[in-house]
């Protein structure tokens, strides 16, 4: 059996079509990603990050609520990246004040060390 080839103004249009809705896929929207930064946002708020990374932090929630209006608009691509760039936004913040809190623990067993040793150095002199 032969199969009819279909005349050309018919297949070239029928051929556009099936290559513009393939390529009209659909974007599903991120509420993963919203709610991954929506628990970093909020895991960050509750560290040290208020106090140490306030910058980061403030950057972290203000690209969430940006997302969440993408997400208003049906823009999903747009609600995804601003979510993506929140979360990592939450973690540096996060990681940041954990640093800092830290170095400054850090710091202060330092000072701690020292003024023990120089008054193991005046115990020893004063014997």
């Amino acid at each position: 059996m032969r199969m009819k080839k279909l005349p050309a103004f018919i297949g070239l249009p029928v051929f556009v079509l099936g290559v513009s809705i393939a390529g009209c896929s659909t974007v599903a929207p991120p509420k993963d990603s919203i709610a991954a930064a929506e628990l970093a946002i909020r895991g960050a708020t509750k560290s040290k990050a208020p106090e140490y990374s306030p910058l980061e932090l403030r950057m972290a929630t203000d690209k969430l609520d940006a997302a969440k209006r993408a997400m208003d608009k049906k823009e999903y691509t747009e609600a995804r990246r601003l979510a993506e760039e929140a979360l990592v936004d939450a973690q540096a913040a996060e990681a940041k004040a954990a640093s800092e809190d830290a170095s400054r623990a850090a710091s202060d067993l330092r000072q701690g060390l020292e003024t023990l040793r120089r008054e193991a150095q005046r115990a020893s002199q004063g014997n």
